[in-house]
């Protein structure tokens, strides 16, 4: 288990739901924490009777839900100006740039539902999202589907684990980095199918 793990296990043992809130909230917004192994380690508590299962599964949803919206409704207000001015010119005026906005519009479900499983690519989809002036309504759509079966999944697994959950952090490290890969995996094949499907038209 890793410093950042129990300081965060600790974090949430002393302050509760108001520190998964916090945790799922800032991962969702910026952060890459390892939120989905804190949210099997709260279920697992639940299980064992420190929390209410209910209560683990609506914070850490809320939290998420929050941290995303944040990042959507930044960049869709301030948009590429701000991108600019902390130093990423050089991306935003790149032809790959204006080609993954392209794929954005294109496949908005897939890629916020997708990604909603990935804390760490995320962020960046809310902030994608944002600057291409996506509807909320069709953005919180997919969000909060996407948000909701993410979190009904690891905190299932927590709570399904109780006790035994740390036994199982590796597996759940090794599943993480397998999902992200599978993830960019199936992004990398839309991309070139984007891609291919663009330059015959």
């Amino acid at each position: 288990m890793t410093i950042v793990l129990e300081s965060l296990l600790a974090f949430i043992l002393v302050y509760k739901y108001a520190a998964l809130f916090v945790i799922t909230f800032v991962a969702a917004f910026f952060l890459p924490l390892p939120a989905s192994t804190t949210l099997v380690a709260a279920s697992a508590f639940a299980f064992q009777g420190y929390f209410s299962f209910p209560a683990v599964f609506g914070i850490a949803l809320l939290g998420n839900i929050a941290g995303d919206n944040l990042g959507f409704f930044i960049s869709k207000k301030y948009g590429e100006e701000l991108l600019r001015l902390i130093g990423f010119k050089k991306i935003l005026t790149s032809p790959n740039f204006h080609m993954l906005k392209e794929y954005t519009k294109t496949n908005t479900a897939s890629l916020i539902f997708v990604s909603r499983f990935m804390t760490e690519i995320g962020p960046s989809v809310n902030v994608l999202s944002g600057i291409i002036g996506m509807s909320y309504r069709k953005y919180l759509f997919y969000e909060i589907t996407g948000e909701a079966s993410y979190v009904l999944l690891y905190s299932s697994i927590g709570y399904y684990l109780g006790s035994r959950w740390e036994n199982g952090v590796n597996f759940l490290t090794t599943a993480g980095i397998f999902m992200t890969s599978l993830g960019l995996l199936f992004f990398l094949i839309q991309s070139r199918l984007f891609k291919r499907g663009r330059n015959s038209s």
